[in-house]
């Protein structure tokens, strides 16, 4: 923690902490004060009905609720775009959401496998549960089923980064919402889960004001830290339906590792992803050979300066989970 705090303090012109007084009621999503959320996202949807198990909403979604366990409260900082600024308060509300695969085994849709269908997402859901990996799964009938709740830290996301235009969200666990769907990579989702995941999907954007920019797949925020490559995991590399969901830009945004840290991507993530980068992918390398020609710089040696960043990001980052893992342990 002592080394992250002065490399900090060494670069406060990248990395300057503005103290601020936080309230002790849930802090919004950073974007929320900027915009008009009714131009971004859904209007609201309320709850309308409890029943056994179930919560029921005004356009029509139903999520089941009892699988649904306990993890911790959200609470995470972000990083100004443009300066690279922690935030002097912590955010409590998600941000955003990150679409998954379950990459479990798959059955036939036929009403002959109906009783082993049920039995493999019931043993989805345990597994799931013990991890408490995603707040949400949709099953293979289009069911939701709420895992824990989109106030608190599911571990889904790993080592990642996203943007959108003004914030940086490093380690997505503690500010985007895990939404996985039962299925594999490669496969087409069921007519259902579409139809389930579009009422959810609007539901969380409305209720958290959620820009569609922070609507995104797990292998465009994954990173691995070690090697500074994209894609640790690759679900939904390709093929995820960002319109159906009611979403854009999809895989057209640049994609913030690559943009903003440098990271590079390799031969085995391109053939994960059909072969031909995202458009995202190289609008993020474009903006590396701008960005260094505008500075007189070398691309390389800029990607270089910018994988630095992120090496400090992470410090300050991991200095902060260690001491809210300190607190809890008091």
């Amino acid at each position: 923690m002592a080394a992250a705090l002065a490399a900090a303090a060494g670069l406060a012109a990248i990395f300057a902490v503005h103290a601020r007084a936080v309230s002790n009621a849930p802090t919004p999503p950073p974007h929320a004060a900027r915009v008009n959320p009714t131009a971004l996202v859904p209007q609201p949807i309320w709850e309308v009905e409890q029943r056994s198990g179930s919560t029921v909403y005004s356009n029509g979604l139903e999520i089941r609720n009892e699988f649904e366990t306990t993890s911790r409260p959200r609470s995470y900082h972000t990083f100004s775009r443009v300066r690279l600024e922690r935030s002097a308060e912590a955010f409590s509300a998600p941000a955003g959401i990150v679409f998954h695969t379950t990459e479990s085994l798959l059955l036939p849709i036929d009403p002959a496998e109906t009783r082993d269908l049920m039995r493999t997402r019931e043993d989805l859901i345990r597994h799931v549960r013990t991890g408490m990996l995603y707040n949400f799964i949709i099953d293979r009938f289009g069911q939701a089923f709420r895992i824990v709740p989109e106030d608190e830290v599911a571990f889904h996301a790993g080592h990642s980064i996203w943007s959108d235009r003004d914030r940086v969200y490093n380690g997505l666990n503690e500010s985007f919402i895990g939404v996985a769907f039962e299925t594999q990579t490669g496969e087409a989702l069921e007519a259902a889960q579409i139809r389930s995941g579009r009422l959810l999907v609007d539901y969380l954007r409305g209720r958290y004001a959620i820009e569609e920019a922070n609507c995104v797949t797990h292998a465009q925020v994954s990173v691995n830290p070690e090697n500074m490559r994209i894609g640790f995991h690759t679900d939904w590399a390709a093929s995820f339906p960002f319109e159906q969901f009611g979403l854009h830009p999809g895989y057209s945004a640049a994609v913030s590792s690559v943009a903003l840290f440098g990271f590079s991507y390799d031969s085995e993530f391109l053939a994960a992803i059909g072969g031909q980068p995202w458009p995202g992918l190289i609008a993020a390398e474009e903006s590396i050979r701008r960005e260094a020609s505008d500075r007189g710089e070398d691309a390389g040696a800029y990607r270089r300066e910018l994988r630095e960043n992120y090496r400090l990001v992470r410090s300050i980052t991991s200095g902060v989970d260690a001491d809210r893992k300190i607190r809890e342990m008091q």
